[in-house]
């Protein structure tokens, strides 16, 4: 597996247009993500003003299909 591009942590952009799964339950725990040129940041729905994580486009892609291919397991699924 290649190695993963940088990550980095920091707060809630207001500039991103986030986006929610269209699978996301309707209590409000989801995660939302932005997309913002070769950059794909993740955030907490419940939490608009907390950190945010953002990644290489590639580096989302490669983590969003070992989720929907069962590659990645663990208690947080």
């Amino acid at each position: 597996m290649a190695q993963p591009s940088t990550v980095r942590v920091g707060t809630a952009n207001t500039g991103f247009a986030w986006k929610k799964s269209s699978y996301s339950g309707h209590n409000g725990d989801c995660v939302e993500w932005a997309e913002a040129g070769n950059v794909v940041a993740f955030r907490d729905s419940k939490d608009l003003q907390g950190s945010v994580i953002s990644v290489g486009r590639r580096t989302a892609s490669a983590f969003l299909s070992a989720l929907t291919g069962g590659q990645v397991r663990g208690s947080w699924l």
